[in-house]
C-alpha cells in the first residue's frame, strides 16, 4: 500500500477490494504507517478502491478508536454510498471524488481576481477559483453557502456541485443572463436613484435574514485578518496596528446574512427586472453596518484609483458618487446632509481595516501613491476611529 507522510498526517492509498479475506492486511499495513510516522491523523485515499466490505468497514472503526483523526476522501459513488448507508459519514469526514470537468472548449464569459468563468451549456456555468487563491476547503464552503442563502430565500445563483477543473478546482451554477447594477445605470443613468434605492432594499432583506453559527463565519474575522496581513508590511505604525486591532476586537457582533462583497458589480439585473447576488465567497454572519462599511470601501476608496469607478462597479465615477449618495439615504432612510456625513464618516473608520489592507496589496498602483495613501488612511483611522456613531448604524 502506498503511503506518504506530512504534518503528522499520514495518507496512505486504498486499492481494488477490501473484503473479510485481506481486511487485516490492510489494517496492519496502515497501522504500521501511522506508527512509524508517529502519525495522529489518518487520510485513507480512496479513488481506487473498487469495493469495501463490512470488514473493511469494522477496520475502519477500530482506526475511529486509535486515531485523533481519520477521513476517506475521492470515494466512488458506490463507496460514498455504503458510508452514508451505514452511518459512519455523520461520524468521520467522507468525501465523494470530484467530476472531472474539461474546460479547454468552452467559452470564456467572464474573470476576476480569483478565477475565470465559463460557460458550459445553455443553462450552465463553471466558475473556476485560480490556483491558490482559494483553498479546497474555502471552494466547498462558498457552494454550502450558496445553496444555504437560496434555500433561506436570499436570491442567488443556483449552485450545483463542485468540480475539479485539473489542478483547480470549481463550483457549477446556473446560468445567469443578466447584467449588473452598474451596467444597466451606466445604460440609463437617469434611473440611478432608482436602481440605488432598489439595492438598498436588497440590502435590507439580506440583513434581516438571521443565521446561527455554524456555516457561517463571523464576520468580525474577516477584519481581523486583514490587520494581520497588513501588520506584515511598514507602510503603519506599530501604534496603529495595535489601535486597528483593538477597534477590531470592540465591533460589535451580529447574526445578520453579511454578503461581504456587497457592491452594483455583484448585484445582477435579471431579465424580469429581479435582482440576484453573486460571489458569495466571503458571505458571514454578523452586524449589517460590517457589509456596509465594505460597501463604503468600494464606492468611494477602492473606486478612487485610476478606472476604479468602472473596474469595480461598471459605471463612471459621477454615476457612481449619485448611486452611493442615493444608496446610502435609503438604506438608512435618512436625508439630511449631516446625519449623512455623520454615517459616512462612520463607516469610513469600520472599513479602515480593508481600506488599508487593499492599498497595501493592490497591483493597480505604483509605490509612491501606496505610501502617500496609507498615511492619508493611517492618518483619518487615529484621529476618527473613537468617535464612531453606533447609535446611527443600527
Amino acid at each position: 500500500m502506498r503511503h506518504e507522510t506530512k504534518d503528522a498526517v499520514v495518507t496512505c492509498w486504498l486499492e481494488g477490494r477490501i473484503t473479510a479475506a485481506n481486511a487485516p492486511d490492510v489494517e496492519r499495513e496502515i497501522c504500521a504507517a501511522a506508527d512509524e510516522a508517529l502519525a495522529t491523523c489518518v487520510v485513507l485515499d480512496a479513488r481506487d478502491l473498487a469495493y469495501i466490505s463490512s470488514a473493511g468497514l469494522r477496520v475502519i472503526m477500530r482506526l475511529l478508536k486509535t486515531y485523533e483523526s481519520v477521513s476517506v476522501v475521492n470515494a466512488s459513488l458506490e463507496v460514498y454510498e455504503v458510508f452514508r448507508m451505514t452511518g459512519l459519514s455523520e461520524v468521520m469526514r467522507v468525501e465523494r471524488a470530484l467530476r472531472e470537468v474539461d474546460v479547454s472548449g468552452m467559452k470564456q464569459i467572464g474573470a476576476g481576481a480569483c478565477g475565470r468563468v465559463f460557460r458550459m451549456d445553455a443553462e450552465r456555468v463553471v466558475k473556476v477559483y485560480n490556483q491558490g487563491s482559494f483553498t479546497p476547503e474555502r471552494v466547498e464552503r462558498e457552494r454550502q453557502v450558496a445553496r444555504e442563502a437560496f434555500v433561506r430565500g436570499i436570491p442567488s445563483a443556483i449552485p450545483f456541485e463542485t468540480v475539479s477543473v485539473g489542478e483547480e478546482r470549481g463550483i457549477v451554477y446556473e446560468l445567469v443572463e443578466a447584467r449588473n447594477i452598474g451596467e444597466v445605470v451606466s445604460a440609463d443613468p437617469k434611473a440611478c436613484e432608482a436602481w440605488a434605492r432598489r439595492m438598498a432594499e436588497l440590502a435590507g432583506r439580506l440583513h434581516s435574514t438571521e443565521f446561527d453559527e455554524g456555516l457561517l463565519p463571523d464576520a468580525r474575522l474577516l477584519h481581523a485578518r486583514w490587520v494581520e496581513r497588513i501588520a506584515q508590511t511598514d507602510l503603519y505604525a506599530p501604534q496603529t496596528i495595535e489601535a486597528l486591532r483593538r477597534f477590531v476586537d470592540a465591533l460589535p457582533a451580529g447574526r445578520s446574512f453579511v454578503h461581504g462583497d456587497f457592491h452594483p458589480a455583484n448585484v445582477m439585473v435579471m431579465p424580469d427586472d429581479e435582482l440576484l447576488l453573486i460571489d458569495l465567497g466571503d458571505a458571514s454572519r454578523g452586524h449589517p453596518c460590517l457589509d456596509m462599511a465594505g460597501t463604503y470601501h468600494v464606492a468611494r476608496v477602492a473606486a478612487k484609483r485610476q478606472d476604479g469607478a468602472q473596474r469595480f462597479c461598471s459605471m463612471p465615477a459621477e454615476l457612481l458618487d449619485r448611486f452611493w449618495d442615493a444608496f446610502v439615504r435609503a438604506y438608512y432612510q435618512v436625508t439630511d446632509d449631516a446625519t449623512i456625513g455623520e454615517i459616512e464618516r462612520s463607516l469610513a473608520m469600520i472599513a479602515s481595516p480593508r481600506s488599508m489592507g487593499t492599498n497595501a496589496f493592490t497591483k493597480f498602483i505604483g509605490e509612491d501613491e501606496r505610501v502617500r495613501v496609507a498615511a492619508e488612511l493611517e492618518r483619518r483611522f487615529m484621529a476618527g476611529h473613537g468617535s464612531v456613531r453606533w447609535d446611527l448604524l443600527g
